[in-house]
């Protein structure tokens, strides 16, 4: 998806709230002799230790948390030796597990609950390391201390258990004081979420002395450069208070942003993160329906009822979340383009393309124009008859091949036009009941006079509030028409039927949910098409929309 030149808030990512000025001047105080030198890790790691109360010998500064879950798996795992996890989890830890060549074994469970008897029951001579995360990414569930200790307790002594607190900071407790007295425990900690640094790739693997000296083994001596250890020193110096109020602050907005999901028909689960996991009837539309406007959140296609949103970091975030949610449940208005959608123009203006063709020489069948449309950039049928006989050595000019098709669409004394055979898509009924709730509009690149005829003759032009031709605007995918529309129905939110990449584009570009229709006679060619250019749902043109508006 291309929501054009619109501003973008990615909350997909989990990133923290960005890093105050300060942390520029950090780098004007260094000047560029901390571009030419390698970085020593040892005062952030002293630094880091000192924010955890432990010692220095028991912190490792990591690139990033990925780095650190890396170094336990390549420490301790090995073709032949087995990862225990539960499932589903961050994606990082079993591609990690299978670089070292590890074997996987996911454990299945009731999230928010640690398995402790699964987990136990799937350990043998074979585990290497049983990872857990707490809270949880993607699900955002916690486990408390009493249960990781009892779980670490019963691991042979040859298991490590590695913990990653990725989160911790957001959490109700923080289990790191408790897991530095188990041996066998190590932790992965990041300063890429509540701390809003992830441009600079600082983690950090916590644990033993003796274990953390085995990682320090399978790394390089600078894992962080001279800019990411300088910033994250004086963050940690200077900044915590800083990131406890953002973390106190995200807390309340997820409450609120919970109440959000729940009104709009989500089910948000028991997050202690800075993002909520929430399960919808249909999360794709959710996801694909919020980029279309601008907010980008997360899906999993393995977990396809759900979407997970970061957090809104401020106020003007959480009211652009707010209405791309709302705009899903119940857009103010609907625009429709209306060759495919609205009118089934098999008979009229696909067949004046074919005849018009043919009366230059060319064969251009229903195929090769469906396939057109498809490509794009063909929301004018005059342009496209052109096109394709141009492709096939013709040469006439654009405004002969015009009057040769309208000779055709509108008709002549001596031959009715094509135009006679358009019949409505939907059902008038449908669309009565529609303008009872909604502001409808049309979005087509046809002349006006041909729009309002057809719309006219059909008995529905009263329903439209707005009806936006090609003389308004530039055509589709340009979204001027769509904004046009928008601003003619005094509107903000709004879906958009269309049945070409045109449409799409035009409705992504406007900040418009993009429905894609697939024509009468339309078929596996439009299908993708429209998905490949952002529809955010898919249906075939039928008398009632498939039910689309049921509900």
């Amino acid at each position: 998806m291309n929501p054009g030149d619109r501003d973008i808030i990615d909350l997909s990512m989990n990133e923290g709230e960005p890093p105050s000025r300060a942390c520029l001047e950090v780098l004007e105080r260094h000047g560029p002799a901390l571009l030419r030198k390698y970085a020593d890790p040892a005062p952030l790691e002293a630094a880091y230790a000192a924010y955890l109360g432990t010692d220095p010998a028991n912190v490792l500064a990591t690139t990033g948390g990925d780095d650190a879950i890396d170094r336990v798996f390549r420490a301790f795992l090995a073709p032949g030796r087995e990862m225990v996890f539960p499932t589903p989890t961050f994606e990082m830890v079993p591609a990690c597990a299978r670089m070292a060549r590890g074997d996987l074994v996911p454990i299945e469970y009731d999230w928010g609950t640690l398995p402790h008897d699964d987990i136990l029951a799937a350990v043998n001579q074979r585990t290497g390391v049983v990872a857990v995360l707490t809270p949880d990414n993607p699900t955002g569930c916690a486990f408390t201390t009493e249960s990781l200790l009892r779980l670490a307790a019963a691991l042979p002594p040859e298991v490590t258990l590695m913990v990653d607190l990725a989160y911790a900071e957001f959490a109700d407790e923080d289990p790191t004081p408790a897991l530095l007295e188990v041996p066998r425990a190590i932790m992965i900690r990041t300063m890429s979420k509540s701390w809003g640094l992830a441009g600079l790739r600082v983690g950090f693997a916590v644990g033993a002395k003796e274990r953390i000296d085995v990682l320090r083994g399978y790394g390089g001596p600078y894992a962080l450069t001279g800019p990411s250890i300088a910033i994250a020193l004086d963050r940690l110096r200077n900044g915590v208070d800083e990131m406890r109020e953002f973390v106190e602050y995200i807390r309340t907005r997820r409450e609120r942003l919970d109440a959000l999901l729940w009104d709009v028909g989500g089910v948000p689960g028991q997050s202690q993160t800075n993002f909520v996991l929430c399960s919808f009837t249909d999360a794709r539309w959710i996801h694909r329906g919020m980029a279309a406007q601008g907010v980008l959140v997360r899906y999993f296609a393995h977990l396809p009822e759900y979407v997970r949103i970061t957090v809104p970091r401020d106020d003007a975030e959480f009211r652009r979340v707010e209405r791309a949610l709302r705009c899903l449940d119940r857009p103010e208005a609907l625009l429709f383009d209306m060759d495919g959608v609205l009118a089934d123009v098999r008979r009229s203006y696909r067949e004046a393309i074919v005849r018009t063709c043919a009366s230059f020489g060319v064969e251009a069948g229903h195929d090769l124009i469906e396939a057109v449309k498809a490509a794009g950039q063909a929301n004018d049928d005059w342009a496209v008859t052109h096109g394709v006989l141009a492709r096939a050595g013709v040469r006439a000019s654009l405004e002969e091949v015009t009057e040769r098709f309208e000779e055709l669409y509108q008709g002549t004394e001596a031959e009715p036009g094509l135009r006679r055979h358009e019949t409505l898509i939907p059902m008038r009924e449908l669309l009565e009941g529609l303008a009872q709730v909604f502001k409808l509009g049309v979005v087509t690149g046809r002349p006006r006079a041909d729009a309002e005829r057809f719309l006219r003759e059909h008995g529905v032009r009263g329903l439209f509030g707005a009806v936006v031709c090609r003389e308004d605007a530039p055509l589709k995918p340009d979204p001027a028409p769509v904004r046009l529309a928008l601003e003619r129905l005094e509107v903000r939110s709004a879906w958009m039927l269309g049945d070409t990449p045109d449409d799409v584009r035009a409705a992504v570009g406007a900040g418009v949910v993009p429905v894609g229709v697939v024509p009468p006679g339309g078929g596996e060619t439009v299908w993708t098409a429209l998905e490949e250019a952002g529809a955010a749902r898919i249906m075939t043109a039928e008398p009632d929309f498939g039910g689309l508006f049921h509900g």
